[in-house]
């Protein structure tokens, strides 16, 4: 699988190439901290963690050399400067991070080869793996439609503005919804759950709804991005993660949606 660091501004360093070759890393080990209480494990908990990676570096020419090193630097260096993390990929899978140390074991001047000792570093130690599905005002022809994870999943049609999802993982997802306008106080039900707004949204606008940071973001079309958090139902949460399995779907198929489910792991998946 190939493994790359992207930053928050997309740019990326190949972790495994010719030049930047990977020589040790702990990125499938992981432990939870116990919560106790009167010498009883009541709970467990993730809220940081310290990952090692060590990679070597070289180059055919000095000039090659300096500049595979510099640009490293930089890559990493602009998301500590904008506290914005980036992301580390096994395949298709990512954990949020920084890299937040380079501590050099092997570095000479005018010998282009250095081993760099990596520090990893996240407030979310959990490898996520996006499923997404797309909701079509132009499809709405059905009910009990089943959409298995994928953007070009199968569907199965037989009634009117229903549909399924399934979640594969063994546990309930956090989530990213989209609702693209127009549209006025848009509500999708999950599993019987409503996920309502109070927003009016226009041509070209949408709303991205993000459970994991619990955010509620109205994007313009000239691209600004507008905080939504008050235009959220108070009824229910509309943070509430979706749960595993089979989810029925409904809306009044008035407007687009797009739903990406968040499958996060301790580890990265090995399949």
């Amino acid at each position: 699988m190939n493994i790359y660091y992207l930053n928050h501004l997309n740019e990326k360093i190949d972790l495994d190439s010719e030049n930047i070759i990977l020589q040790y890393q702990e990125l499938f080990d992981y432990s939870w901290d116990a919560a106790t209480s009167n010498n009883a494990i009541v709970s467990f908990y993730r809220d940081s963690a310290t990952i090692p990676v060590t990679v070597a570096i070289t180059a055919d020419t000095d000039g090659e050399y300096s500049t595979i090193l510099d640009d490293f630097h930089s890559t990493v260096s602009k998301d500590i400067i904008q506290l914005i993390p980036g992301k580390l990929y096994i395949g298709n899978q990512y954990l949020i991070c920084y890299i937040s140390g380079d501590i050099k074991k092997d570095a000479f001047m005018g010998v282009p080869i250095q081993v760099k000792n990596l520090t990893i570093v996240t407030d979310h130690p959990f490898w996520i793996r996006e499923h997404p599905h797309s909701f079509k005002a132009s499809e709405v022809t059905s009910t009990n439609n089943k959409r298995y994870p994928g953007r070009y999943a199968h569907r199965y049609a037989n009634g009117l503005n229903n549909t399924t999802i399934v979640n594969v993982h063994y546990a309930e997802s956090n989530f990213i919804m989209r609702i693209y306008g127009p549209c006025v106080k848009p509500s999708v039900y999950i599993g019987g759950y409503e996920y309502h707004s109070e927003i009016t949204l226009e041509a070209g606008e949408y709303l991205e709804i993000d459970s994991m940071e619990e955010t509620v973001t109205k994007i313009m079309l000239s691209g600004i991005r507008v905080n939504s958090f008050h235009y959220r139902s108070f009824k229910n949460s509309i943070f509430r993660p979706i749960p595993p399995g089979e989810q029925d779907i409904s809306w009044d198929g008035s407007f687009d949606f797009d739903l990406i489910l968040m499958e996060e792991r301790s580890e990265p998946r090995w399949s």
